[in-house]
């Protein structure tokens, strides 16, 4: 791994801050206790518990943020302490008789302990490396048919959208059997084009730039790189970036599919499933494939915007302790049902335009036959509804329009042309004594018209 490579890390810059953080907050411990010991002999302590209170509580949720980064980062023991030290916080008495210089000590002893982008070693730069998922990695198949499991289909037909659906395997499986229309978004053209021979419209570029309508999809089978690097589509976390641009598009009622690691359930990913969606319930995948990337599946209702925070809490912490979530074996079948309801997608358009993008396009577009109609009109004998008169006879004949041969009751045939010309005019002036010559230009028609008598110019 490379410098700029390890200073990209989102893990190594979130252990970063939270040891920045955590010496903030023993400083600031270290300053408030003894001021509390010594107005609490005077009676006047009351002035300075709310701070204790607020530095506390502070420290407590910082150990719960980077208990996320240090299980991404995959040191075990390290977050095994963190673990430890999270729960001791928790029980601390910071108002009767507690440690504090302990305290301090501790946490200022686990901040040196934290990773940073300048302090790991090649060992540990190997390690992290190999816990960088920025290739791609689709849901199996037998998770997805566990998961398709859970949810009823209606007979209506039901509009599916996976947002990064790689080679669209998923959601073909998803689909499979169903009266379901399938539409995927591949950034990678080399997948984009397997997904269209697996899904009914698959797409070319990012997700975030493609041209989606509002609130026509049943369903949204979500499974987003887990980036531990920045990206093409900027420094957004990709498992947060996703959920929160794929509310609009989910109609109300719909079903949120959504795939991530565990320890990428951070606080903000759970406030945002907590408000905007009822019904919820998480699932770990099975050991063998939750080994290799910490998969857990969230299943969501989308509902209105509302307060989630002591949901969004109870997720938290039971993601902090996946060993507690329940196997998706023990997923209910049919526990979820698709919106029974009918709803067109007027555009379904990526970022990158390709030719193959184009043919469907052409497919359900008039365009074409507008094209071939005109060309016929074009080709008709052209008769105007009324007469000419004569100076339309001279605008049709000037303009080309009259060339050739005419068939009446005597043939000729006709070449129609302009030529300009110059007259020199004599002209008054405003002096009745004087006057002055003046050129004018002006156009002249012409028609050459030959006939079986002869050969004619009229002018």
């Amino acid at each position: 791994m490379t410098g700029d490579e390890t200073k990209s890390c989102f893990c190594l810059d979130e252990t970063e801050a939270s040891k920045a953080e955590l010496n903030r907050l023993a400083d600031e411990l270290s300053e408030i206790y003894p001021l509390y010991l010594e107005h609490k002999s005077t009676g006047s302590a009351f002035q300075d518990i709310p701070q204790l209170k607020t530095a506390a509580s502070a420290l407590i949720k910082e150990f719960t943020k980077l208990l996320h980064a240090l299980d991404e980062y995959g040191d075990g023991e390290l977050t095994k302490t963190a673990r430890r030290m999270s729960c001791a916080l928790a029980r601390f008495d910071y108002l009767n008789g507690a440690n504090y210089e302990a305290l301090v000590s501790a946490v200022k002893s686990f901040a040196g302990m934290l990773p940073s982008t300048g302090g790991i070693n090649a060992k540990e730069a190997a390690r992290l490396m190999n816990r960088i998922k920025m290739g791609y990695f689709p849901t199996d198949p037998e998770h997805v048919r566990l998961i398709k499991s859970a949810v009823k289909f209606p007979d209506r037909r039901v509009n599916l959208l996976d947002p990064c659906c790689g080679e669209g395997l998923a959601l073909k499986e998803f689909s499979d059997g169903e009266n379901a229309v399938t539409y995927g978004i591949e950034i990678d053209g080399e997948r984009v084009r397997a997904a269209r021979e697996n899904l009914d419209r698959a797409v070319s570029g990012s997700f975030f730039a493609s041209r989606i309508p509002y609130g026509r999809f049943h369903a949204v089978f979500l499974n987003p790189p887990y980036l531990s690097c920045p990206g093409p589509d900027g420094s957004r976390r990709m498992e947060r970036a996703f959920l929160s641009d794929i509310l609009p598009y989910l109609m109300k009622g719909g079903l949120l599919i959504y795939i991530i690691p565990s320890h990428r359930a951070t606080e903000q990913v759970c406030g945002l499933l907590a408000s905007y969606f009822r019904n919820i319930s998480v699932y770990r995948f099975r050991d063998s494939e939750y080994r290799k990337f910490s998969q857990i599946v969230f299943f969501g209702i989308r509902t209105e915007k509302h307060s989630g925070q002591k949901t969004a809490k109870r997720i938290e912490e039971l993601t902090l302790n996946p060993e507690k979530i329940p196997l998706i074996d023990k997923l209910p079948e049919k526990l979820y049902s698709l919106p029974d309801k009918e709803c067109e997608v007027p555009y379904f358009r990526g970022s990158v335009f390709d030719t193959a993008e184009l043919s469907e396009y052409l497919k359900t577009s008039d365009s074409l036959s507008l094209l071939f109609e005109e060309k016929a009109l074009e080709s008709r004998v052209l008769k105007p509804l009324l007469p000419l008169n004569l100076s339309q006879i001279g605008l049709v004949g000037a303009s080309g329009l009259m060339n050739g041969l005419v068939e009446c009751e005597h043939p000729h045939v006709i070449k129609g042309r302009v030529i300009k010309q110059k007259k020199t005019n004599l002209m008054a002036s405003g002096d009745s004594d004087k006057a002055e010559l003046r050129e004018v230009e002006s156009n002249k028609m012409i028609f050459n018209i030959l006939t079986p008598d002869g050969y004619i110019t009229v002018s």
